[in-house]
């Protein structure tokens, strides 16, 4: 007997040739899986049916704030964060709004600012953290964010604060 035929069984070099590319699939699709989990997707809605039954609802706000003539203009001043809206429309203005800037990727980027009435349609607030990147807007007299399905009207619009530091706030066309 040779001295290689009498080697424990994990030093024998074919082993170690099979069984490396099968080790080397588990250790990467352990990463993989890892990273899909802590990383995923905010973008897409686990209540998507709930969400799209909710669609006929939300669609009564957009109405409703045509029928008011209800538009909007923002103005976002960098040097301090001041957010300034002036709303036109045929309504008692309300003494504060809500103003959502929903980020299209990280739900965890979302900000909500309260809006102040200084009068005549007039509103300021504040805006927490830097303006940058694009964020989508949704204007509506409910103050509590989780509650906006039960606000009377919305307007929304969309900013890239690469491209300017003013949005206009319209009702939500109706797509057929």
């Amino acid at each position: 007997m040779t001295e290689e035929s009498n080697k424990p069984w994990y030093r024998e070099f074919w082993l170690w040739v099979v069984l490396f590319p099968l080790i080397l699939t588990l250790v990467a699709s352990s990463i993989m899986v890892t990273i899909a989990v802590r990383h995923a997707d905010d973008t897409v809605s686990d209540t998507y049916y709930k969400d799209s039954r909710m669609y006929h609802y939300t669609a009564e706000q957009d109405e409703r704030a045509r029928a008011l003539g209800l538009a909007g203009m923002l103005q976002f001043r960098r040097a301090d964060n001041v957010v300034t809206l002036d709303l036109d429309g045929e309504l008692d203005y309300p003494e504060k709004l809500l103003l959502t800037m929903s980020h299209p990727v990280e739900e965890d980027m979302d900000r909500h600012i309260l809006l102040e009435l200084t009068g005549g349609g007039h509103y300021t607030g504040t805006v927490p953290g830097a303006l940058q990147h694009r964020w989508y807007l949704r204007l509506m007299p409910e103050l509590s964010p989780q509650k906006h399905l039960d606000a009377e009207w919305r307007l929304k619009g969309e900013i890239n604060f690469d491209l300017g530091h003013a949005a206009p706030l319209n009702p939500a066309v109706r797509r057929p």
